[in-house]
């Protein structure tokens, strides 16, 4: 037996749900780039950040069971801030008096929306590479 440590690669599961999750992030950054150009305002330059982290180093991250656990709160972290900001902008932008047609239809509640979908996306990332010690001998079952 050698001593050096391989991490088995991960299961194919994890690696569909992490390739939805970057369509996802990519998808989101291009359509922010396309709607808040950040040589338009210093405000645009967080959100692009955020997109870039999402794209460029959740993916790494989760593939490692070192790293998923830290990729899960960060996807967390982007999430809230993604949607703190939209909120906050659509709210800026909002004609008065609203309808529940003006907030459906002319608001950024289908953005969050579809920037919630990555909540799930990244549980589920967990769950298949999480990291299963080894059994206690006391603990064999079905296999």
């Amino acid at each position: 037996m050698t001593d050096t440590f391989r991490y088995p690669r991960p299961p194919r599961l994890a690696v569909f749900l992490v390739a939805a999750h970057f369509c996802l992030s990519l998808g989101g950054l291009l359509l922010h780039l396309r709607i808040h150009p950040v040589v338009e305002s210093y405000f645009h330059w967080w959100a692009t950040g955020a997109g870039l982290i999402n794209c460029l180093l959740l993916p790494l991250l989760f593939l490692h069971p070192r790293g998923v656990g830290f990729a899960c709160v960060l996807n967390v972290l982007t999430v809230i801030l993604g949607t703190l900001g939209m909120a906050y902008f659509s709210l800026h932008a909002m004609t008065w008096p609203a309808s529940v047609l003006t907030i459906i239809l002319h608001s950024t509640l289908p953005d969050i929306i579809i920037l919630l979908a990555k909540l799930p996306l990244g549980q589920m990332i967990l769950e298949t590479m999480r990291p299963h010690g080894p059994r206690p001998e006391g603990q064999r079952g079905c296999r």
